[in-house]
């Protein structure tokens, strides 16, 4: 028996990956594929200033998973449709290459921020720094 396609999605809960899980789980229900929806937590929240008494990635993982099952519930998704991981720190777009590779996606799918100018350059662009990485084909879904 054939494995099942697997496309990946990068979640961090912004209208524009809402938009991406959209389309990827039409092409997931067309192909009888499955989803790899992941959340990045950003490096910031991991590394506290010196003296911090509680653990600021565990508060974000608790907080990045209860959106993760309003998301999915929202979106309507069946369990056996999706699996869901989060990884802490690093570069964002390398984390979402890397784990694309590690599970055989078949594609990554993501939503763009559409940011432009100054506050492009400044911040960069996780989806076109992924799309260097990316050893796979990945669709940028706009909003």
């Amino acid at each position: 028996m054939a494995r099942a396609r697997v496309y990946l999605v990068p979640v961090d809960f912004s209208r524009g990956s809402e938009v991406a899980l959209q389309h990827a789980a039409r092409l997931a229900r067309e192909n009888r594929g499955k989803l790899l929806l992941i959340h990045v937590i950003a490096e910031t929240l991991i590394y506290p200033t010196e003296g911090a008494f509680f653990d600021y990635f565990a508060m974000a993982e608790k907080d990045a998973r209860e959106k993760m099952k309003r998301l999915t519930r929202r979106m309507r998704l069946k369990p056996r449709e999706y699996r869901t991981l989060f990884f802490s720190g690093g570069d964002t777009a390398r984390v979402i290459a890397n784990q694309a590779r590690r599970s055989r996606a078949a594609m990554i799918v993501m939503g763009s921020h559409g940011r432009t100018g100054l506050q492009r350059l400044m911040i960069g662009s996780v989806a076109e720094r992924t799309i260097r990485y990316a050893d796979r084909p990945v669709l940028i879904v706009k909003k």
